[in-house]
């Protein structure tokens, strides 16, 4: 097994967690377009999760997921698999701008930071590079809540499908992994997963890793346009919330962006799910040069443009999930923060769009 030493990358310990267990589902469509390649109908099990995706940013129980995952394998086999159909389709439904960076870095080694940023779309995934010498690997652990290892893996061949796919389009012929460890045992799917990767899967490993020549990470890559990598940089960083966990004040964008029903709610409600005292949140927010009302404000502008963006609920629906008292407040704080109303800029992006 490849020794190796964490790169600056590894995520450091949490300041704050929520008291919740739901998290946002990413990639709404993508498991929806999977379903469809694999010949089954997902709405009922999205339905038997929970799940509601004509919200800003759709939601789920961390336990909905793992079960959700199960039903869409089940349905899926014996004739495709299910992981690696969503890895091979995936994309960030509400932040396109993360295919973009990827695929115009100089190298993989500029890309890193997508890592970071998976990391906060997708709580459950930690995803690191490790480096020893001639040879990398991107370690990837899954926090579910779950005692099934086979189960849990399908998550982790997720991240896999997708890093080879991400890999085969920057890199092409030369995006040649050396072997890939896997916690679990996939069983019957093992075949597809060699057959997919093509490269060697070793089961029952002490660690889920895709391992390579660290040379990759500083290959110039042919597809590189450092202006256009710049601005999905500069996009990207407009609409993540601050590195959750971090930070007091990161905890709460994450907090926010995960049950967008805080929103509407003050700082005593925040403090009670983090188990503190008003004033003792407020003296953290001050320590790091923060007022909770601004960290809202953030939050809320987030979620409207990806809402205006990606779906076509009317502003009156949106607003009230903003945690705004009328339709009048949230057109008047949109204008503020765009010069725009959330009608025009919907109008706008649709007319770009074409």
């Amino acid at each position: 097994m490849l020794q190796t030493t964490p790169s600056p990358m590894t995520p450091g310990p949490a300041a704050l967690r929520p008291a919740g267990d739901t998290m946002p589902f990413v990639g709404t469509t993508t498991w929806v377009k999977a379903a469809m390649h694999c010949r089954f109908n997902i709405a009922p099990l999205f339905k038997a999760a929970g799940l509601d995706t004509q919200g800003p940013a759709p939601q789920i129980r961390t336990e909905a997921l793992v079960s959700l995952m199960r039903d869409c394998v089940a349905a899926a086999a014996p004739t495709m698999h299910f992981p690696l159909v969503v890895g091979e389709l995936f994309a960030f439904d509400r932040l396109p701008e993360l295919d973009t960076f990827v695929a115009t870095s100089p190298t993989l080694r500029h890309a890193l930071p997508a890592l970071d940023w998976v990391r906060l779309l997708v709580p459950t995934l930690h995803i690191r590079i490790e480096e020893s010498g001639a040879q990398a690997a991107l370690v990837v652990e899954a926090a579910l809540p779950t005692e099934d290892e086979r189960l849990k893996g399908c998550f982790v061949e997720c991240v896999f499908a997708t890093i080879n796919r991400i890999a085969r389009l920057a890199l092409g012929d030369a995006a040649q992994a050396e072997g890939i460890y896997l916690r679990h045992d996939p069983g019957a799917a093992l075949a597809a997963c060699e057959r997919q990767f093509k490269v060697p899967v070793l089961i029952k490993q002490a660690r889920n890793a895709l391992v390579f020549p660290t040379r990759m990470l500083d290959m110039a890559l042919p597809g590189a346009m450092p202006g256009l990598h710049e601005q999905a940089q500069s996009a990207i960083a407009q609409q993540l919330p601050a590195s959750a966990g971090d930070t007091v004040v990161g905890a709460i964008e994450h907090a926010m962006m995960a049950s967008p029903a805080l929103l509407g709610q003050g700082i005593e409600r925040m403090a009670e799910r983090f188990n503190l005292h008003p004033r003792t949140l407020q003296r953290r927010l001050r320590d790091e040069g923060q007022v909770f009302a601004d960290i809202q404000a953030r939050c809320r502008f987030h979620l409207a443009v990806s809402a205006l963006k990606a779906d076509s609920s009317d502003i009156e629906s949106l607003s009230e999930r903003l945690g705004f008292a009328d339709r009048h407040s949230f057109t008047r704080a949109f204008k503020r923060w765009t010069g725009l109303t959330p009608s025009e800029f919907r109008q706008r992006e649709r007319s770009t769009a074409r």
